[in-house]
């Protein structure tokens, strides 16, 4: 915590000092070299966190971020301020520039709010439909993933809530956990995870299993989450009957490989593979519906782009979120999550609001619907 208050107290500082320089010359070419002095600066650093994640181990991203969000925000409008001051002092003929930039700074702050204040914990529950003659019996699944708990709260008590609402037969956690970054707090996450979901009841008919995510977030005690309850977890490769579909439950490193998963006593029932990075999609798997997680939606969408980075795979971009028919006819769904990037990364989302998935199978052939 003292970290940050020097470090915001410095750009603050720095940003006083570059307001006095526009105090006394508003030019166009001392605004843009302080812009890019400062502003500019952390823009790269962030970038080259976002491309190179081992640049976090030594610098704090989320620092940066908020550096880059607050301070520029504040820099853009009182810079927009003083043009307007000194224009009207001097009585030269008003220009847009001071005007652009102050509407440029109010952008700027919006999409800071949104990014780091209100996005983070806008759920969304988004459901589809998929109809297939190989059942005779509606089932409604939910899937669950990189939950990325760094504390326990009313954020993370709102979305069991959410989960027991849609009432499913059946529920999926496609891990990636816990965000704690010792052992010491990872143990403490655990007891009080595990204390909530004791608290709200979680139940399915048909039961609710969880897989193991990344080894950089799930350490080796991540079953004690659901320790005392029906949640069935599964840390090396198996398929099970669960009522009239097949589930087959992936480790992590046959989630992070393309090779194919093949189930001998499958005989032409719905089969579902659960994984927790897409990159098996890439293999052509013998399954109707596959899901997986990991990517977090990208964080940071571009509208009408979608994610300009899809975190550490080489599956195709477009995969990182949503629903996507791959060329066998299946369908592979990828989840944002419900947490994000926790530790020196930057918490941060745009465009991509964390989602739990709600799948609706029912009897049928017509197409499939999604919300």
């Amino acid at each position: 915590m003292l970290v940050q208050y020097y470090y915001h107290g410095l750009l603050l500082l720095v940003n006083l000092l570059l307001l006095g320089f526009l105090w006394r010359d508003t030019s166009t070419s001392l605004l843009r070299f302080c812009l890019i002095a400062e502003q500019g600066i952390l823009a790269a650093v962030l970038f080259g966190i976002a491309i190179n994640g081992w640049i976090a181990e030594y610098i704090d991203g989320n620092l940066i971020a908020h550096g880059l969000a607050w301070h520029g925000s504040l820099f853009l409008f009182a810079s927009a301020l003083l043009m307007f001051r000194q224009r009207r002092k001097s009585g030269r003929p008003r220009r847009c520039t001071p005007t652009l930039l102050l509407v440029a700074s109010c952008l700027y702050c919006g999409i800071a709010v949104d990014a780091l204040l209100i996005e983070p914990t806008a759920l969304v529950v988004r459901t589809t439909t998929i109809p297939t003659p190989k059942i005779t019996q509606p089932v409604t699944i939910v899937f669950c993933s990189d939950l990325h708990i760094a504390q326990v709260g009313d954020y993370e008590r709102r979305t069991l809530q959410e989960i027991k609402e849609q009432n499913a037969d059946l529920i999926f956690f496609g891990g990636d956990y816990i965000g704690g970054r010792t052992e010491e707090d990872v143990r403490q996450l655990h007891q009080e995870w595990n204390q909530l979901f004791k608290e709200i009841d979680l139940q399915a008919p048909l039961g609710i299993y969880a897989i193991q995510g990344s080894a950089g977030h799930d350490w080796r005690s991540w079953r004690e989450l659901f320790a005392d309850t029906e949640v069935v977890p599964f840390t090396r490769t198996q398929t099970r009957q669960i009522g009239e579909i097949r589930v087959t439950f992936l480790a992590i490193k046959d989630s992070e490989t393309n090779g194919s998963i093949p189930d001998q006593d499958r005989e032409g029932q719905f089969r579902v593979m659960v994984g927790h990075s897409p990159r098996y999609a890439m293999a052509e798997q013998e399954a109707e519906l596959l899901f997986a997680g990991h990517t977090h939606g990208g964080q940071v969408q571009i509208p009408f782009f979608g994610p300009p980075i899809a975190k550490s795979g080489d599956f195709p971009r477009k995969w990182a979120s949503g629903m996507t028919s791959l060329p066998n006819g299946a369908q592979l769904i990828v989840s944002h999550g419900i947490g994000h990037a926790q530790g020196s990364t930057p918490r941060i989302r745009f465009c991509s609001r964390p989602d739990f998935w709600v799948v609706h199978l029912v009897p049928g052939e017509k197409e499939v619907s999604s919300q």
